[in-house]
């Protein structure tokens, strides 16, 4: 089912899904959940690409495929998503939809830090209206990735004391040497504070990532002391 799938990166699975499916709709949801979109940070970025008929016709001057589409069911084709977008779509999960403008500034204190000139408010840039069911859906799938022993990041979170939501990713880059690898989480995962992501070229795979984010939340909740 789709949460074993999740859990396992099951490409056939996700293949099957994307021939069901039109190419909109998977680009519409991928579009609302901020792949291939400006996140509003405050330094230049560029928004990158969703992999469609557009994309490929105006990259590689090729007409879209049933192929190509089978291809976007497992995150692979013509895609390209910088790191902020990917911790932007695991935020996006965790708020069931909400997307909020990345940023990072807190606030701005006066040379003397004695007067708060300014807050900085969260931002809302965009809804998408996720059903009880998929939320369920991919909220259980996203824990059995590292809390069931064939999730393919439970070796790293195994007896974690924290539900933690996530997914692995593998990137074909078209060159030589091992897979490119993307690890997404959110944490708690039944009531978030913490959405990360992490990337690395070459790396083999997503799996590998995972001790990176564990890390990660093992300094926000004080759960390593080594960083005392």
């Amino acid at each position: 089912d789709a949460m074993e799938a999740l859990m396992g990166s099951c490409n056939y699975f996700f293949c099957e899904m994307a021939n069901r499916l039109t190419i909109s709709q998977i680009d519409e949801v991928a579009k609302s959940l901020g792949l291939g979109e400006l996140t509003g940070v405050e330094l230049k970025e560029v928004a990158g690409y969703r992999s469609n008929a557009a994309t490929l016709l105006t990259l590689q001057n090729r007409k879209w495929s049933m192929f190509e589409q089978l291809q976007v069911g497992i995150g692979q084709s013509v895609n390209a998503f910088t790191p902020i977008q990917l911790a932007s779509y695991a935020s996006t999960l965790a708020n069931a939809g909400t997307r909020y403008k990345a940023t990072f500034l807190s606030r701005v204190v006066s040379s003397d830090y004695r007067e708060l000139i300014l807050k900085n408010q969260a931002q809302v840039l965009s809804t998408m209206t996720i059903s009880p069911e998929a939320h369920y859906m991919y909220l259980e799938g996203m824990k059995m990735v590292t809390s069931k022993p064939y999730g393919t990041a439970y070796s790293t979170f195994k007896n974690y004391p924290i539900s933690v939501a996530a997914k692995t990713g593998s990137a074909q880059h078209g060159g030589e040497g091992p897979l490119n690898g993307a690890f997404i989480c959110f944490a708690p995962a039944d009531n978030p504070q913490i959405a990360i992501a992490v990337y690395g070229e070459k790396i083999g795979g997503g799996s590998y990532l995972a001790p990176v984010a564990k890390a990660i939340l093992d300094a926000y909740f004080g759960l390593d002391s080594t960083g005392e």
